[in-house]
């Protein structure tokens, strides 16, 4: 029990000296990234209240940062730009200040030692307010004027960060509208990374103007980063970079959601995977809605960063305990770290709730405050229990390394403003856990999987031998059954089929002979032989009826056999096209066919079967068109400059009838179908079109349709060309 002991202390020891060395490369890396990402002011030469960039073109791979000498404008809104009312010189004869330095903490509320006034009344600087949509609104004017050497270039604002809806204006054009949800616009942005082309005049100035309109309630209104003039070159690296590193924490994170459920079916705390998989769902929402892969207004983005960042707190608390609730682990231990979740959740559920029923809390300090010493409290209760309760197992340097990620996730969260990338640097310790927390999901998954890889092989092979044997007597059962399956629904839908469509021409015989028989010599001649030309066409209806269901039904069940052979589609269509020419004489109607006459177009069919479906869609142009009608059949060959493999024959039958409705385009090879505008009137068993579906389907063909309604409709058919 001694030796135990000491081993266990060795342990300890050494995953401690390994947590240190992992907190020590955070440290640097959140520096370096930070060092790295940090936006500075790039000094651009201010002479005279203009910037002059002389050598844009040598920034290939960085920005030039604006940060101070801005003219700031209170209470001018984008609304009194865009009426026409506010020039970019008019702030002259108003309240402004000169020497302003963007801030990234209070916005305009802070706007740098170097700050001075203008025109200011008796009563001191003085935000108006103004009502928009029911809130209470503030606005102001950021202006610049910047000189470049290339006036025929294209160069791009940047604002990565703004609080309120942000109008940016240059030479008097409206460029754009970043930010914000409010009012009649469209946010311009991409991959999260904001921006717009600004173009100089002909001598190379470019005047800006940024309008900011922002809720009375925010802490931090206006702009809350420096801007940045890039060429084309930068801000295109600017946009692809960031999409790039979302893109790989999604993939990462749909690695760990796919893989962790299929593996964790064999772990027995899967509550531990389900509490991971909430809390990655939660910061990946907080980095789209900071990062503005999606725009909220600043009051509902303020709000909803809270209420996420509260809810990360809490599950990331619940998922560091569930590594200390091990098997080893029991009695007051295991109780007290179990109930200690409770808490937390119900102190972050308040947190919530106040900042959603008291929304000016967001204009004080209470968010970051709140959020912060709620972090603290949980990282400090993590820690407790980490160093208080003692495993026999290798678990808590895992839970260690993800705890040390998450704490450094939190800092850059709190500490981190919009870099130059729109990359912010807690990503990168998210994406760090993630790896880790993946890497022992799938430690866990192959150390269960070789202790049961020896049992599962030897199963495998006892089940293979059996099921070799068992699969060859269910194969024999399989097409014995599906025969007799076959078979037995053929006789069902020809029960179903001759029931459902004979019984209209039944009736009907049966009433004009019940009529016969009952007027006696009361019925005049005429009326007697037109009751029995009736009964002679409703015969013939179920004798086609009956003939047609026949003939789907072997054709459907493979009773009726198909003669395949090399089949000339001219040569059969100009038979058919005359057989129905000769009907057509004494009517208003023309039929019409198109062939080539220098090619027979062979394809590979049965000719009686394939005479069948060009009889039926003819048949259906005559019947469903009206009485002065176009039926045209055309036939040509596709693709005929490619391969004889790669040829197929095409063949039209339009007309221009009645059409069918689009919405039972659909439905019109289903058998006994008619289109509810078809009428009463038109002969047909609504199986024509099946028959004719299931014999191109035999070919190995295709047919669709296309139909307008009271202008016809067209069917394609396409075969493959033999030569």
């Amino acid at each position: 029990m001694l030796i135990e002991k000491k081993h266990d202390s060795k342990t300890a020891t050494k995953q401690l000296l390994l947590v240190l060395l992992f907190i020590l490369a955070c440290f640097l890396l959140s520096n370096a990234v930070n060092f790295a990402n940090e936006r500075v002011d790039s000094n651009v030469p201010f002479i005279g209240g203009r910037y002059y960039i002389s050598d844009i073109e040598t920034y290939k791979s960085e920005s030039v940062f604006i940060g101070s000498n801005w003219i700031f404008v209170p209470n001018i809104d984008y609304d009194l730009i865009d009426s026409g009312n506010y020039g970019y010189w008019d702030y002259n004869s108003v309240t402004y200040a000169t020497g302003v330095s963007i801030s990234s903490v209070s916005g305009w509320n802070n706007l740098g030692d170097d700050v001075v006034w203008h025109n200011v009344g008796e009563d001191g600087v003085v935000f108006n307010t103004f009502e928009r949509e029911g809130k209470t609104k503030k606005a102001a004017l950021y202006v610049a004027t910047i000189v470049f050497d290339d006036p025929g270039d294209t160069y791009y604002l940047n604002i990565p960060e703004s609080c309120g809806l942000t109008v940016i204006y240059c030479n008097g054009d409206k460029l754009g509208t970043l930010w914000d949800r409010e009012g009649e616009w469209a946010p311009a942005f991409g991959y999260g990374y904001f921006q717009v082309p600004i173009i100089p005049d002909s001598n190379g100035i470019a005047r800006v103007m940024i309008a900011v309109s922002s809720d009375a309630r925010i802490f931090n209104p206006g702009l809350s980063a420096y801007p940045s003039i890039t060429n084309s070159e930068v801000s295109a690296k600017y946009t692809i970079i960031p999409s790039i590193w979302l893109t790989l924490q999604l993939v990462l994170f749909f690695f760990v959601l796919v893989g962790g459920l299929m593996i964790s079916r064999t772990f027995k705390y899967r509550r531990r995977y389900y509490l991971l998989i909430l809390l990655e769902v939660l910061i990946l929402i907080y980095t789209v809605v900071d990062c503005h892969f999606v725009s909220f207004s600043a009051i509902q983005e303020e709000m909803l960063s809270y209420i996420l960042l509260i809810l990360m707190d809490m599950i990331m608390y619940n998922f560091i305990n569930s590594f200390f609730l091990s098997p080893e682990l029991e009695g007051r231990e295991k109780t007290i770290i179990r109930l200690s979740g409770i808490p937390v959740i119900v102190t972050g559920i308040i947190l919530i709730l106040s900042v959603i029923f008291k929304t000016s809390l967001l204009g004080t300090t209470f968010p970051i405050v709140s959020s912060i010493a709620f972090e603290i409290v949980i990282t400090i209760l993590c820690g407790l229990n980490m160093l208080t309760i003692y495993y026999h197992n290798t678990s808590d340097l895992y839970c260690m390394i993800i705890l040390v990620s998450y704490i450094f996730f939190y800092v850059n969260i709190y500490a981190g403003s919009k870099g130059i990338y729109n990359l912010p640097t807690y990503s990168i310790f998210f994406f760090i856990a993630n790896l880790t927390m993946t890497f022992y999901y799938i430690t866990r998954y192959i150390i269960q999987e070789r202790r049961l890889s020896d049992t599962i092989d030897h199963m495998q092979y006892l089940v293979h031998e059996k099921t070799l044997h068992i699969s060859e007597i269910n194969k024999d059962l399989y097409n014995t059954n599906k025969r007799l399956l076959e078979n037995e629904q053929a006789r069902k839908n020809v029960l179903s089929n001759v029931s459902h469509d004979l019984r209209t021409p039944i009736t009907a015989i049966r009433g004009y002979a019940e009529l016969l028989l009952t007027s006696g010599q009361k019925m005049s001649e005429t009326q007697r032989e037109n009751y029995l030309q009736n009964i002679i066409r409703r015969a013939s209806q179920m004798e086609r009826i009956i003939s047609d269901i026949v003939d789907l039904t072997r054709l459907e069940s493979g009773a009726n056999e198909f003669q395949f052979t090399d089949v000339s589609i001219s040569e059969l269509l100009d038979e058919i096209c005359m057989m129905y020419e000769t009907d057509l004489a004494n009517t208003k109607k023309r039929l019409t066919l198109d062939i080539p006459e220098d090619d027979l177009l062979f394809v590979r069919a049965d000719p009686k079967k394939l005479s069948r479906v060009f009889e039926n869609l003819i048949s259906n142009a005559v019947n469903y068109t009206f009485e002065e009608a176009e039926i045209k059949v055309k036939a040509w060959r596709e693709n005929a400059d490619k391969e004889l493999s790669e040829q197929t024959v095409h063949i039209t039958v339009s007309d221009n009838g009645i059409g069918i409705p689009e919405n039972e385009i659909p439905m019109v090879f289903d058998r006994f179908y008619r289109a509810k505008n078809s009428g009463g009137n038109i002969k047909g068993t609504g199986i024509g079109l099946s028959i004719v579906k299931t014999i191109i389907d035999r070919h190995d063909a295709t047919i669709t349709v296309e139909s307008t309604i009271g202008k016809g409709t067209t069917f394609h058919v396409t075969m493959k060309a033999t030569y």
